[in-house]
């Protein structure tokens, strides 16, 4: 395997630069604590990636912390402490010690940061595929209930009937609910994470129903000459407003019902002392 060229040593401005870099301050944020224009702090960075050959901010900061030779004694001088100062109070010497913030803190917040977004996305996803899956369900549940005849006079059969259908049709919603929390909250350990994954899901879901029922109305079928012009009058109040509508609720209940079931998940899981995998 090709070797990588050894990195030049940075200059000193180009290890301050680095060393609020590794604090995970923005340009704008090293530009006021250096006193110099952003544009400065800019043509430094730049330098920076070519001595380590890299092309973007998360990269070299994964690059520094790894470095050896001259640019690894440089952060090694970063990651202990900087300064001792002693100072004299009430006839007593006292060394105070400053440190700044770990490289190795700052790439392990970047991952955490990437990996949540990798689930929020795969969150979303599901939810699409889950909508899309679920209209074929509910017309399914429909024609099936349709075949079932009960005594419309008795109460009992009515309410049992209403009931059956009810759980049918809403009972499969358990599963952007229930798995969303659990998995969200043993990787995050946060109630709040785990009721936002419910959430997306949830209104991911209702985007992924009324996206396939768009498709099947608007190329299944016969059409008329005229279907852009229907098609104008239809989706306004037959699928947009649905959709709006159905995101809000989404977002309610998918917001109550993850909030509920990531707080009972978390309760049993220390009263059961269940195993959660570290962050």
């Amino acid at each position: 395997m090709e070797m990588k060229p050894q990195s030049k040593d940075l200059s000193k401005r180009e290890r301050d630069v680095v060393e609020l870099l590794l604090q995970g301050k923005s340009n704008k944020q090293i530009a006021i604590t250096l006193g110099i224009a952003e544009t400065t702090v800019e043509f430094h960075l730049r330098n920076v990636y070519a001595k380590l050959q890299v092309r973007s901010r998360t990269e070299a900061i994964l690059e520094l912390t790894k470095s050896t030779g001259p640019i690894g004694e440089n952060l090694r001088e970063i990651r202990v402490e900087k300064e001792s100062k002693i100072n004299h109070t009430g006839g007593t010497f006292i060394s105070e010690k400053r440190e700044s913030v770990s490289p190795k803190r700052n790439v392990s917040v970047i991952r955490k940061d990437i990996e949540m977004k990798n689930r929020l996305f795969s969150y979303f996803f599901a939810g699409l595929v889950f909508g899309g899956l679920f209209l074929f369900y509910f017309e399914v549940i429909d024609r099936f209930m349709n075949t079932v005849h009960i005594n419309e006079k008795n109460p009992f059969a009515v309410w049992a009937f209403i009931s059956v259908e009810f759980l049918l049709i809403f009972g499969v919603w358990l599963i952007p609910t229930f798995y969303p929390a659990r998995y969200e909250f043993r990787r995050s350990k946060k109630v709040g994470m785990s009721v936002i994954a419910v959430m997306v899901m949830w209104v991911s879901a209702v985007l992924g129903y009324y996206l396939t029922y768009t498709v099947l109305l608007a190329f299944v079928g016969q059409h008329s000459t005229q279907f852009l012009q229907d098609w104008a009058i239809v989706f306004p109040g037959l699928i947009l407003f649905k959709f709006l509508k159905w995101s809000v609720v989404g977002v309610i209940v998918g917001g109550v019902a993850g909030f509920i079931t990531s707080w009972l998940y978390s309760f049993w899981a220390r009263k059961t002392n269940a195993i959660l995998p570290s962050q």
